[in-house]
């Protein structure tokens, strides 16, 4: 089964993309459906990306992680089921987030990406594909799940993870797939133990006010 992947020969890079993308938004609103046509053919890597990254950067944007997570947990079950391109519904596709907000993100991500994108280039490309790239589906769905648990800068990390799992499957770069895999380790480990500390400390809390 084919799957969509990065830049061919004449191609632009997807940091380039990602650029004219925000630059050459002309709506006030952009809606989900409009970000996943515009990413074309680089797939679930590009919108794990788009939609992992702003988790990580500093960018006040009302709405971002709703609007991110919702499609994330789709698009990291469809992985995870091997479907080759992505798919919401329209009632999801049709949410949107105003075009500046998507603009600032969008040019953002784009920088920091571009200087990725100088050191990633295929290597092990068969271990992002078939079984592994559906195993990477699977990871990045309990990551996308993190994204809603109300944990003060809990999303830096699973976020991360996300963007680099995406760039990984655009670029076929199984290296960077493994960066990605120990950072969302770590960060699943973090928020772990952030959440068995707020556990302890509510019911400490609860018994302290019973007794």
């Amino acid at each position: 089964m084919p799957y969509p992947v990065s830049a061919e020969p004449g191609e632009p890079r997807f940091s380039d993309l990602l650029r004219s993308l925000g630059e050459g938004t002309t709506t006030e609103r952009m809606s989900v459906g409009a970000l996943i046509a515009g990413l074309g053919r680089r797939g679930h890597g590009a919108l794990l990306i788009v939609l992992g990254a702003p988790n990580v950067l500093p960018l006040p944007v009302p709405g971002l992680s709703l609007l991110a997570g919702l499609p994330l947990l789709f698009l990291t079950l469809q992985i995870a089921a091997g479907r080759p391109t992505p798919w919401v519904p329209d009632w999801l596709a049709r949410r949107t987030i105003g075009a500046a907000e998507f603009r600032r993100a969008a040019l953002a991500i784009a920088t920091r990406l571009a200087r990725l994108e100088r050191i990633v280039r295929p290597r092990w490309p068969a271990l992002t594909t078939g079984w592994p790239r559906r195993a990477l589906g699977l990871f990045s769905l309990l990551l996308a799940v993190t994204l809603f648990l109300p944990l003060p800068l809990g999303n830096a990390l699973p976020g991360l993870s996300l963007a680099l799992i995406g760039l990984a499957l655009i670029e076929r770069d199984a290296v960077v797939a493994a960066c990605g895999i120990a950072i969302g380790l770590v960060g699943l480990a973090v928020m772990s133990a952030a959440s068995a500390a707020i556990v302890s400390a509510t019911v400490l809390l609860v018994a302290e006010l019973l007794s």
